[in-house]
C-alpha cells in the first residue's frame, strides 16, 4: 500500500475543488485539480491517479466524454472514480450506472459521505 495516494479532481468550480481538497486533507491523499475536460485528459495521459473525482458539467465537454477517453484503458483498472454532479436529471444516474464508477454523488453532498467512501475505496 502506498504511503500517499494521488487524486485528480476534475472540477471547474474552484470553491468546490477547495471544499473537496479540505474534506480529504487529513487523509494520505494529494488532491490536484483539472478545471476542464481537456486539462483532465492531458493529465491522464501522463499520470494514473488512485482516485478520480469527476464533475459532469465542465466548460468544454461533459464528464462522460472525459470518462470515455480512458475507461477502457487497462492502466486505469485500479483507479476509483467518483462522480460529483449537480445534474438532477435521471438520465445521468442511468449513464453512471452503466459506467465503471465506484459512486455517484449529487451536489451538494455530505462531506462525511465523500470522506468515508474515499477511505473505503483506498482501504484507509
Amino acid at each position: 500500500m502506498p504511503e500517499n495516494y494521488r487524486a485528480l479532481s476534475i472540477e471547474d468550480d474552484i470553491h468546490t475543488y477547495e471544499m473537496i481538497r479540505d474534506i480529504l486533507s487529513s487523509l494520505p491523499l494529494e488532491v490536484v485539480n483539472a478545471s476542464t475536460g481537456a486539462e483532465a485528459i492531458e493529465f491522464l495521459t501522463r499520470e494514473i491517479p488512485d482516485l478520480i473525482l469527476l464533475d459532469i458539467k465542465l466548460p468544454d465537454m461533459n464528464g462522460w466524454q472525459v470518462l470515455d477517453k480512458f475507461k477502457n484503458d487497462e492502466r486505469f483498472s485500479r483507479s476509483h472514480i467518483i462522480i460529483l454532479t449537480s445534474h438532477k436529471e435521471p438520465i445521468h444516474r442511468i449513464i453512471g450506472f452503466l459506467q465503471p464508477i465506484a459512486m455517484y454523488l449529487r451536489k451538494p453532498f455530505e462531506p462525511n459521505e465523500l470522506r468515508t467512501k474515499v477511505e473505503q475505496l483506498l482501504n484507509l
